[in-house]
């Protein structure tokens, strides 16, 4: 399972645009998460049910240029909302271990739908917003974001993700009993000020028609 690119996919893919330069270089990604330590604790029924589900791959994917159309279809279904609404169910096997309830809290369930919904959004024409295509290809950039405000639907959907995040659901990684380290919360504050932005009048006026969205 990709906790740390998922739980961090929102707040890294953010930072990445402050002065153009890469994430690595302005969070201190001092938060680690050992997925051994956590699969060595399962029971062997838990382990072999949660290797081999179906959820993982379709509802937890790791979205690419390849994959995005089926994955993005996958993640949006009503299999994985219900997965997303109740994982434990979806593991019997597992549902007594104190550990595996922890890492499928509520919390965590929601970092992974946000960040599967940053990966997924289209825009008027239902192509892929360059926010999206900018985490696939790893790239970044303050004119990524300026291009996001060409198309009011890509604008208005990273903003409806960005105000849905709290500060408390990396608490919540960050204190797992299988991840170390601290996160950085002053520049994980910076979110809002890329909210700003997309709420600009400067950004509302590259909005264009859909007929006219063009990417650079």
């Amino acid at each position: 399972m990709k906790f740390i690119d998922l739980l961090l996919s929102l707040t890294i893919s953010t930072l990445s645009f402050a002065n153009s330069i890469n994430f690595l270089k302005l969070i201190k990604r001092d938060v680690t998460y050992d997925e051994e330590a956590f699969l060595n604790n399962l029971s062997e029924e838990c382990r072999t049910e949660y290797e081999n589900s179906e959820y993982n791959n379709k509802c937890m994917p790791d979205i690419t240029l390849v994959n995005y159309n089926n994955s993005c279809s996958d993640v949006d279904s009503e299999k994985c909302k219900t997965f997303f609404s109740d994982p434990l169910k979806c593991f019997p096997s597992c549902q007594n271990i104190p550990e595996f309830k922890e890492l499928f809290q509520p919390a965590i369930m929601k970092t992974y739908q946000q960040s599967n919904k940053v990966f997924c959004q289209t825009n008027e024409k239902g192509e892929l917003c360059p926010y999206s295509l900018s985490m696939m290809t790893k790239g970044g950039g303050i004119n990524v974001l300026l291009d996001q405000c060409k198309s009011k639907k890509c604008t208005e959907s990273l903003l409806e993700i960005f105000k849905d995040i709290s500060i408390d659901q990396f608490t919540v990684f960050e204190n797992s009993t299988y991840t170390t380290g601290n996160f950085n919360y002053n520049e994980l504050n910076l979110v809002n000020q890329y909210i700003s932005i997309l709420e600009s009048k400067k950004c509302q006026y590259l909005h264009v028609t859909s007929d006219a969205v063009t990417y650079h």
